[in-house]
């Protein structure tokens, strides 16, 4: 799977928190309001936000299993998590869910979730997800990147540049095959339409206070860029300026999915 590098993904948390589209959680609670526990699995988990967000706000008791490639998110979630009282256990697991899609027992679970996950996986994935959960309760997908960013003030490379990491973000991401990007919220939705209802709510962000993140954002632009050997300083630099002077707005669109079994 892809490591994002966890100084990122601490930056993101918050923002990602206050993006997440808060339906989603009324309906998911309704939906079990009959149970007593729920057993969870979060793929791709990172260093826990996606938990984090997550237990508070489920009403029952809960039992986890933390999924992802990297040792080092999971250590590192590990440093940051102690049991709440509302959580029986919480077990971490490293699984390649590329390479093990097939063996990986969905079925066991109530809630399968995962956050800026979608968007990186490759389009073979989600047909042997698709077969792996049809009857599984409830689907939850936050923060699914839908093709969007725009930065202010205009700067006439910015059209550009949004292609360009619209394209890189069907490139791989470190899982040997290409990424659907930004269609990843569609493509889910189209799956499982018959099995469930489903819901696809809005979840951008609005990073325009955030100066830090802005230039966060910035180098993974520049890096797109670069990898693609493109000098583009003027817009690098017009941006970084704008961002010094406390001129800069950036907001990037997002997509949080739901799917609930009928």
């Amino acid at each position: 799977m892809h490591k994002f590098n966890n100084d990122w993904l601490f930056l993101r948390e918050k923002i990602d928190k206050v993006s997440r589209n808060k339906k989603i959680i009324e309906k998911i609670n309704k939906y079990f309001q009959d149970y007593k526990i729920l057993s969870i699995a979060d793929l791709g988990c990172g260093t826990g936000s996606n938990y984090r967000y997550l237990y508070p706000k489920l009403k029952k008791r809960q039992s986890w299993d933390m999924i992802d490639i990297s040792f080092e998110s999971i250590k590192e979630f590990k440093k940051k998590t102690n049991n709440k009282n509302k959580i029986i256990n919480i077990n971490d697991k490293k699984i390649d869910l590329i390479k093990n899609i097939k063996s990986f027992k969905f079925e066991k679970y109530d809630i399968i979730t995962g956050s800026a996950y979608l968007d990186i996986m490759p389009k073979n994935w989600y047909l042997g997800f698709k077969k792996q959960n049809l009857n599984t309760k409830v689907i939850y997908f936050s923060i699914n990147y839908d093709g969007f960013f725009k930065f202010h003030p205009k700067h006439k490379d910015d059209q550009y540049v949004l292609n360009l990491f619209n394209k890189d973000q069907e490139s791989d991401k470190g899982i040997g095959q290409k990424a659907v990007g930004k269609n990843c919220s569609q493509i889910i939705n189209k799956l499982f339409s018959k099995s469930h209802k489903t819901f696809v709510f809005d979840s951008s962000w609005d990073v325009s206070n955030n100066k830090k993140f802005q230039n966060m954002f910035l180098d993974f632009c520049e890096n797109v860029l670069e990898k693609n050997k493109i000098s583009l300083d003027r817009w690098l630099d017009f941006r970084r300026e704008n961002i010094k002077k406390n001129k800069s707005k950036l907001f990037l669109r997002n997509k949080d999915f739901l799917a609930l079994k009928l």
